[in-house]
């Protein structure tokens, strides 16, 4: 549709031209879109797509750098990450996009690491059901940046693992309409 990364405001115009090019017919939306996309250049159109509770589901693939532009700083990288063009380290904390997710009442929010692709499948589906009937719902996925960080390509996963290890464990937060949407599917939900 567009040669520019996906963001929130293109997916509510979509939303729109679906409906009236193909009325009564539902068509799951998926943005996908790294950090710098979603954080720092898509945040307004994001929040504001969370605040109006359109049904779509958004991915977000946080490698916690602007990895195309050489290096940068994004607002997902952590506070203190030497980079190439952070040589004295980010100056800032992390944004908590998973708390932003909570504030705005999206009704499905995960965040995961690559390291189990059952998990990863199975959140990806769940997110796309909720979006489907209930509301929003947000998929926060760590991806490596091995280009960026000097990570040798066979040591990828390894880095998935340590840092899901460290701080990027999976966690998964549904609202009482999603979880009753999703056990009326069939969906084991705690």
């Amino acid at each position: 549709m567009s040669s520019s990364p996906p963001s929130p405001a293109i997916t509510t115009t979509s939303l729109c031209v679906l409906e009236i090019r193909f009325p009564n017919t539902h068509k799951d939306v998926v943005v996908m879109a790294g950090d710098g996309g979603l954080i720092d250049i898509g945040f307004q159109g994001l929040m504001h797509s969370w605040f109006r509770r359109e049904k779509f589901t958004t991915i977000m693939l946080d490698n916690e750098v602007y990895g195309n532009t050489g290096g940068q700083e994004s607002g997902m990288t952590n506070h203190g990450k030497v980079l190439k063009m952070a040589p004295r380290g980010k100056f800032g904390e992390k944004v908590d996009a998973l708390g932003l997710a909570k504030v705005a009442k999206v009704d499905y929010i995960a965040r995961l690491a690559p390291t189990n692709p059952a998990r990863v499948a199975r959140t990806v589906r769940r997110a796309i059901m909720v979006a489907r009937e209930v509301g929003s719902s947000y998929v926060q996925a760590y991806t490596s940046c091995n280009i960026e960080y000097s990570i040798p390509t066979p040591l990828v996963m390894q880095d998935a693992f340590d840092i899901e290890k460290e701080r990027y464990g999976f966690e998964e937060i549904i609202s009482e309409p999603a979880k009753e949407y999703l056990r009326s599917k069939g969906e084991k939900i705690k």
